[in-house]
């Protein structure tokens, strides 16, 4: 009898151990099912619009989204396709995801919003979210 009880307890502890688990997993799928959901009409609008960073740097696309792969080696060094030469300035760049690499490793592909260009090089952006490949 009290081996049983005690198989009882271990099951009953199990139990326990997995709702510690589940529910944030639950919790976290939902979160990421509803940010999916949310960023779906401005990934299309960017991949239907394919604007380049040529085009943004020339100005009048503000309010646009554009998916950019980008680089990401320190706030002022924020860059498009990991190039020098097409700098970006991140309005909300504390909320960017640091790029740890070099910079002759390939970049990350990012869902961004593009601002009224501003004082200063490159194209002013506001971070949305960084994408999977």
């Amino acid at each position: 009898m009290p081996l049983l009880a005690l198989g009882v307890l271990g099951a009953l502890f199990v139990v326990y151990l997995l709702a510690l688990w589940l529910v944030p997993a639950f919790k976290g799928y939902a979160i990421a099912r509803d940010r999916r959901a949310e960023l779906a009409g401005p990934l299309e609008q960017a991949r239907a619009d394919r604007l380049t960073y040529a085009q943004a740097a020339s100005g009048g696309f503000a309010g646009k989204y554009a998916v950019w792969c980008v680089q990401n080696r320190g706030e002022g060094a924020v860059t498009a396709d990991g190039d020098a030469r097409k700098p970006l300035r991140v309005s909300n760049y504390r909320f960017m995801p640091a790029y740890s690499g070099s910079k002759h490793q390939a970049c990350t592909p990012m869902l961004l919003l593009l601002e009224e260009p501003g004082e200063g090089p490159g194209v002013r952006v506001n971070f949305e979210e960084a994408l999977e490949i």
